[in-house]
């Protein structure tokens, strides 16, 4: 019996740079920067892990067994995997409802899917999610990170802080005559330091140097405050044996909403991750691959004591820009950890909770998505609707209704949209019908475009969209330059059946925008329908230049692109 054979789409990018050949120079590479990420990641999957109502060490366990797992396993070539803030209200929702078995059965079920649908082929289909949504639970997860820290941050004396948003914002407001003064000045100081590194030092681990001081200042003046210590008792020196608990069937029923909103925002983010990665690496990722992976990662994760996992866009993009050359660097991250947990676990009970604190509230600043909300300020009703519904539903409902919610809101929203522009383009066939009901007579002014006789030289590419430019296609633009033949010195995009462009159409837009800038090639737009330019000025600020040069008609954006070319031709 003859055995399948695996697609090379499944293929670990492990496996691809291993049989490329792999240099001991390329090994050195990938240690600096494995070690970088470590030191950038050891605070974070401690303040995590706290915020997420867990001890400290489920943090580190899960940095390293899904840092290593991923990184073997994935379809990137610098994803570095591990917890992030995305998850921190999940989990908190998870622990306080079903308990930390709970969280390990949700975890693992949602692992289950992700492995599905890698195997589906859906890692496409996943990248395709509206922006008004993910700007909208990001944003709201961004803000409940953020009120979920005062404790901590100020040293208010609270036993337990509530679940619901609303009910937190009382409790922390009725107990904030507590607050204890030497906690808020650490906390201000672990705050500005790394703001104040991040801007004018940003090559130095903000968080790490933060992490040192607030410890070293906490035992120099014996301040008395709460440190992991006190709180948690000392970390372990190694890993965990593991193990699976057992959970009643009713109790994995209940769970499955809470596993699909860890598959999806596992799968979304991770993604998202490697998208970014390869934008800065310009590398290709393989996102069914990568989806496995993450699924993998997420069941061991949670069999060795973890939390759940996925790709960390910060720490990714730190291990691209400490110059990683392949997935071993993200591997090699895993095992610095697993060292400095060794070692450094009896000196860590000393560390502050205010300044762990301190650094969910810088991360929590940079997880809301401010350039998301501006889109969405200039967006379209619809889009503006949506992420508003998925917002206030992260923040006072539940992330999973949020956005269940606002994926219904944006398919009634396409739908209506997609029956307004097949009512229009009915009309439209109507009445071309009985104008060109008599033979066409050449005029003088008679446009040669109209009726595909033009013919452009090599260095002039005209590209025909069609169609509503919506989150559902505005992705395939992004291949459009990877798919020419030679790069040309002039693109003109004709857009005169794009009767429709929506936030994530115009923000592809703007990407292909600096795509072709950074590769020197001017770009045209032509055609295009009063309502699509209305949204494209309106979302730019009314910048008649944000999207290259808009011109009307097709035949004169030819000339102007023949002008282009002679001018770059004979400079």
């Amino acid at each position: 019996m003859r055995l399948t054979r695996i697609s090379p789409a499944f293929y670990p990018k492990t496996y691809t740079v291993l049989r490329e050949g792999y240099s001991f120079s390329t090994f050195i590479c990938d240690l600096q920067a494995a070690l970088s990420v470590a030191i950038v990641s050891l605070p974070l999957a401690m303040a995590l892990a706290i915020a997420a109502g867990c001890t400290p060490d489920r943090g580190l366990y899960t940095a390293v067994i899904a840092g290593f797992l991923v990184s073997l396993l994935g379809g990137s070539r610098h994803q570095v995997a591990g917890p992030t803030a995305a998850f921190v209200v999940v989990i908190f929702n998870i622990i306080h409802k079903f308990g930390y078995d709970g969280l390990v059965v949700a975890t693992a079920m949602a692992g289950v899917m992700l492995i599905g649908a890698g195997m589906l082929r859906l890692g496409t289909i996943i990248k395709y999610i509206p922006l008004p949504i993910t700007a909208g639970f990001t944003t709201g997860i961004g803000l409940t990170l953020f009120v979920g820290q005062i404790k901590d941050l100020l040293g208010l004396e609270i036993g337990e802080v509530p679940g619901p948003f609303l009910e937190k914002i009382e409790c922390l407001g009725s107990h904030i005559a507590s607050a204890d003064m030497q906690t808020c000045i650490l906390s201000v100081m672990t705050v500005l330091l790394i703001f104040g590194l991040k801007k004018w030092k940003p090559r130095v681990p903000g968080f790490l140097v933060a992490f040192l001081f607030s410890a070293f200042l906490t035992a120099w003046l014996d301040l008395d405050i709460a440190t992991i210590g006190s709180k948690f008792g000392a970390l372990p020196h190694s890993l965990p044996k593991p193990t699976l608990p057992h959970v009643p069937w009713s109790t994995i029923v209940q769970l499955f909403p809470s596993a699909f909103t860890i598959a999806f925002l596992a799968g979304i983010e991770s993604l998202l991750s490697c998208v970014i990665a390869d934008s800065l690496a310009g590398t290709k990722h393989r996102s069914n691959c990568e989806l496995i992976a993450q699924g993998v990662g997420n069941i061991a994760a949670v069999m060795f004591g973890g939390i759940p996992a996925t790709g960390a866009l910060a720490r990714t993009a730190t291990n691209v820009r400490a110059g990683a050359k392949t997935p071993i660097a993200g591997m090699l991250h895993a095992v610095f950890i697993l060292c400095l947990m060794y070692f450094f676990a009896p000196y860590a009970k000393g560390i502050p909770l205010s300044c762990l604190a301190s650094i969910l509230v810088v991360v929590s600043v940079n997880m809301v998505d401010w350039e998301g909300i501006k889109y969405m300020i200039r967006a379209t009703k619809s889009d503006r609707t949506v992420f508003a519904v998925t917002f206030f539903l992260t923040l006072f409902v539940d992330i999973t209704i949020a956005i269940e919610v606002g994926a219904l809101l944006s398919m009634l929203f396409f739908t209506s949209r997609m029956i307004e522009i097949t009512e229009k383009r009915v009309a439209q066939l109507e009445e071309h019908h009985v104008a060109t009901e008599e033979p066409h007579e050449r005029h003088a002014d008679w446009k040669p475009y109209e009726h595909g006789l033009s013919q452009l030289p090599n260095e002039i590419e005209m590209i025909h969209i069609a169609g509503p430019f919506f989150f559902g296609v505005a992705a395939r633009v992004k291949d459009i330059l990877d798919k020419l033949a030679a790069s040309p010195r002039v693109i003109i995009l004709d857009m005169r059946n794009v009767p429709f462009i929506d936030a994530s159409g115009v923000l592809v837009l703007k990407n292909f925008m600096s795509q072709a800038k950074a590769r020197r090639i001017y770009v045209i737009l032509t055609s295009v329908e009063k309502k699509v330019k209305k949204v494209l000025l309106k979302m730019s600020g009314h910048n008649d230049h944000a999207y290259g040069e808009i011109v009307d008609d097709p035949d004169e954006a030819i000339r102007l692109a023949y002008e282009i070319r002679e001018k770059q031709l004979t400079s």
